[in-house]
């Protein structure tokens, strides 16, 4: 049973799964360079039918992610185009009119024809650009998609069709964790098809809604409030969450009551209590003159506290102590932490890339299901995500024909066959090594293998990577790779939760306090660690490893291997382009060490 899954919306990602396993995803954004591109995934596909060697006419089933998808959105790429300013030009060009003067304008007229955006030019839509999620442009739309990948892979169209969005979602934080029996499954987001907050009960054969809601607005919020801030939404949320532990209690507690009455928990659902007619423009006059960092660490309370009181109503109603959290907002490290403490909670997980990003997984889990209930099949056949190491990989061969092309021989220090001592024994001295080497990650966190790497013990590593090399806000923390029989020599994890792939935050011990310093968030010492077990990855385990024999520390310095605003890298090209744009002071790529002259 071969599925091909894809979502062409922002964050345009594509999987593969083959007999109930998850054999390939990977984001489009990789090969097209442009930060959480939009449009039908061509490279991604290309890329998994290659090199599985599948032949299109031996798919059984083609699955894309949401009914619901917005045409003039997709065109404009609108998260991946938009300058702080254009979101900002969007509120006072379109919303504004809308809300407040009962006015509607046309999306596209207000960002077309713009130099400075890439543009959609799959979908034959241009017809419906006029309105904004109009239901008419939508249900033509629908056929437009299908048609259009129809022909583009080659697939006849009856094999292909939709999945509701929540249902990617949820599919997805059941069956990609290693949760079995019965769970209680959430989501939590700006939209999806019918609602912005959903309750599930989830067993391996069953699934039952309990309640959904299109009032959680916490997503919107959040975002809002990013916006407010300077910075851009639907990407940088996270230098918000980054920013939240500096505030000052006096600034929190005063912009925390602009928020507090919001919303509120009614029932199993997250809804208005007292709703503004814009959230917007409502928050930016309400929070005028409050301070930066007390806006942070407001909205930031403001969001765990909802949730917290959300989980425990469905943990108390439905006595299902074992929870997966999927939804934009199950992103969020730090109010994950926060619900990982509630005294009944047994077990918690969110998988990686809990947003959009990975609709086409849980849309691949969603028909394998739907395949074996039908057939009266054991649902042992799906397989969880025992690793996100779902993307290309290039060997030596690509590798020095990049780099000859590049001409980086001529410049650089080059080594050949160089092993996990060597890497350790440089980054114990100081050196910051980055490492594009095996499959690369899907999602939004780099595990190792497009990962930057530096002793975690020297605080002043984390200047150089964010002024020198990231290019990235100065209150911003760097993260650990801990080796798993070391990690509660550094974290605080009193539930034993599982924590792979750095979708969680804890407390820190002391002794990370010494030896993992320059991984722990400054302001409130906590750690969003990735727990490395040598089965997930041999050979980036084997550096940490050895980093461990020389310095007697269990854990490196990991960050995501790429320039602020750019993706996470691809392969050579970007791993070169990367370098020399950089002062990184080395490049392992497989076991070729670049370092500069």
């Amino acid at each position: 049973m071969i599925i091909l899954a894809m979502q062409e919306a922002h964050d345009a990602s594509a999987a593969l799964m083959k007999d109930g396993e998850i054999i390939a995803a990977v984001q489009e954004e990789r090969f097209t360079g442009l930060k959480g591109d939009y449009g039908y995934p061509e490279r991604s596909i290309e890329y998994m039918l290659k090199t599985f060697n599948i032949n299109p006419s031996e798919i059984d089933e083609v699955v894309l992610a949401s009914h619901n998808w917005n045409p003039v959105l997709t065109k404009i790429k609108r998260n991946a185009n938009f300058s702080v300013d254009d979101w900002v030009l969007e509120q006072h060009e379109f919303w504004k009119p809308k809300f407040f003067e009962n006015r509607q304008v046309s999306y596209y007229e207000i960002y077309k024809g713009r130099a400075d955006f890439r543009y959609d030019n799959t979908y034959p839509m241009d017809h419906l650009l006029k309105g904004y999620m109009a239901p008419e442009e939508m249900a033509e739309m629908a056929k437009i998609r299908k048609s259009t990948i129809s022909k583009k892979l080659g697939v006849p169209i009856e094999k292909i069709r939709t999945v509701t969005h929540e249902d990617c979602h949820v599919f997805y934080a059941y069956f990609g964790s290693h949760i079995r029996g019965k769970a209680l499954t959430l989501t939590s987001e700006g939209i999806g098809d019918y609602s912005n907050g959903t309750v599930w009960e989830f067993t391996e054969s069953e699934r039952k809604e309990l309640a959904r809601t299109g009032e959680n607005h916490l997503g919107h919020i959040y975002q809002y409030v990013t916006l407010i801030l300077g910075m851009k939404p639907a990407q940088h949320e996270y230098k918000v969450m980054g920013l939240a532990p500096y505030a000052n209690e006096k600034e929190l507690q005063k912009s925390y009551k602009v928020f507090e009455n919001i919303l509120k928990v009614e029932g199993l659902n997250i809804v208005f209590d007292k709703r503004p007619k814009d959230l917007y423009f409502h928050f930016l006059e309400a929070l005028e003159g409050h301070r930066f960092d007390g806006i942070a660490g407001a909205v930031q309370r403001f969001l765990e506290d909802i949730l917290c009181k959300w989980v425990k109503k469905c943990i108390d109603e439905t006595n299902l102590r074992h929870v997966v959290f999927a939804g934009g907002v199950a992103q969020n490290i730090k109010a994950c932490k926060s619900i990982t403490e509630l005294t009944d909670l047994e077990d918690f997980f969110v998988c990686p890339a809990a947003g959009d990003t990975s609709l086409p997984i849980g849309a691949c889990y969603f028909a394998m299901w739907e395949h074996l209930k039908k057939n009266n099949l054991p649902f042992d056949a799906i397989k969880p995500l025992d690793d996100i190491y779902l993307g290309p990989q290039f060997y030596n061969e690509q590798i020095l024909e990049t780099i000859n092309r590049e001409g980086l021989d001529s410049k650089c220090k080059l080594t050949t066959g160089v092993g996990p001592e060597e890497i350790a024994s440089l980054l114990s001295e100081g050196k910051i090594i980055a490492r594009c080497s095996g499959r690369m990650e899907f999602g939004l966190r780099a595990l190792g293998n497009r990962s930057i790497l530096a002793d975690p013990r020297r605080p002043d590593t984390v200047r150089k990577i964010n002024q020198a090399i990231k290019f990235r806000d100065f209150w911003m923390p760097f993260t650990p790779t801990i080796l798993a029989e070391r990690q509660h020599d550094y974290i605080i994890n009193p539930k034993s939760l599982k924590s792979p792939f750095m979708t969680m935050a804890f407390d820190s011990t002391e002794l990370a306090r010494k030896e993992l310093v320059a991984t722990l968030h400054p302001a409130d010492l906590t750690a969003r660690p990735q727990v490395l077990e040598e089965k997930r990855n041999p050979e980036y385990y084997s550096i940490v490893k050895a980093f461990e024999k020389i310095t007697g520390v269990g854990g490196v310095l990991n960050t995501s291997f790429n320039l602020h605003g750019y993706p996470v890298v691809l392969g050579p090209e970007e791993a070169i382009f990367t370098f020399e744009n950089s002062e990184l002071d080395g490049l392992l790529m497989n076991d070729i060490l670049i370092m500069r002259g």
